[in-house]
């Protein structure tokens, strides 16, 4: 099923608390939204959940397996940094099939599942390609095939939307929502924009100074805002 639970995570750089008692639950296959402004605490609890900060107290679970103590290449999670992270010097075919053998797939298996996806991707053609004769929607598409094609229980996406422009940021978002919705697989996305959070999260947790202050449908978040912030937040920019 693929149910993400967060529960009471804290930590701490030094004296500055960047995670303060937070807990999410994501249901499976739902498109979880983490929105709040720079310093708010999203980008550590994304890395939290990939495994590269280790939360100072606190439990993550997916269905009835703890994930606490597994380290990053043993969690079965789908990842998008911000920048994409796409090597320079591969092509789109390895770029998307790094993960694959990294995990030590077989060729074959590997050119399948390549070819499926970029078939949903609608990347045909591209194979041969380096990231830098890319556009930055294919570039997006390519960094998200090779998290999608590893099958992860959990998609986390950081900031997807930072490096496109005002001119295709709606066909890129509803591009990246129906492609994510087309895998099925629970996601959790880290934004700071209203208007992008809005357009992809099924619902959406507000984020500030480290603490989750309200989470959940859009229309529910204006109408009964639990705190004067989640308002500010969701009307800024």
């Amino acid at each position: 099923m693929n149910r993400l639970r967060v529960e009471n995570l804290t930590k701490f750089y030094g004296d500055w608390q960047a995670l303060d008692d937070v807990s999410l639950e994501v249901k499976a296959s739902e498109f979880m939204v983490v929105m709040g402004p720079s310093g708010s605490g999203k980008s550590t609890l994304l890395l939290a959940l990939l495994g590269v900060v280790k939360p100072d107290s606190g439990r993550i679970q997916v269905d009835n397996i703890q994930y606490d103590h597994i380290p990053v290449g043993e969690r079965n999670f789908g990842y998008m940094p911000q920048d994409y992270g796409l090597f320079p010097h591969l092509n789109v075919f390895e770029n998307i099939a790094f993960g694959l053998r990294t995990k030590g797939v077989a060729p074959q298996d590997i050119d399948n599942r390549v070819e499926q996806v970029v078939t949903k991707m609608g990347l045909g053609g591209l194979m041969h390609r380096r990231p830098h004769e890319l556009s930055g929607g294919q570039r997006q598409r390519v960094a998200l095939s090779r998290a999608l094609i590893i099958r992860p229980s959990v998609l986390l996406l950081d900031e997807p939307l930072s490096n496109v422009d005002e001119m295709t940021k709606a066909e890129v978002r509803r591009s990246l929502k129906d492609i994510v919705k087309q895998f099925g697989v629970t996601t959790v996305c880290v934004l700071h924009e209203p208007s992008d959070a809005a357009a992809l999260g099924d619902r959406i947790a507000v984020m500030y100074q480290g603490r989750i202050l309200q989470t959940g449908r859009l229309e529910d978040l204006f109408e009964n805002p639990q705190d004067p912030i989640v308002t500010r937040l969701l009307t800024s920019h």
